[in-house]
């Protein structure tokens, strides 16, 4: 019951890898509000992936922007899936 929306940039980080994000903080935080108001702007109710670093870095996003959209790791999906 999952429909999958093709985003922009997709080649795009989210901005939290290694150091980066301690050592570029503004930086970092800018790439993941643009990579979460990608997100948006296609309707996400749920986002996953298989990083949970880029997942806890948007879910964090979303979180202070008040968002109701789910951060789920791609296991949770599929575990859910096979009960």
């Amino acid at each position: 019951g999952l429909e999958m929306r093709k985003l922009e940039g997709t080649e795009e980080c989210c901005g939290f890898g290694g150091t980066f994000c301690v050592a570029e903080e503004a930086v970092s935080v800018k790439m993941g509000v643009d990579r979460a108001s990608d997100h948006l702007e296609h309707g996400a109710e749920y986002i996953t992936g298989a990083d949970m670093s880029c997942l806890m870095h948007i879910e964090g996003i979303l979180r202070r922007q008040k968002s109701k959209v789910k951060v789920l790791h791609i296991a949770e999906i599929l575990n859910s899936s096979a009960q």
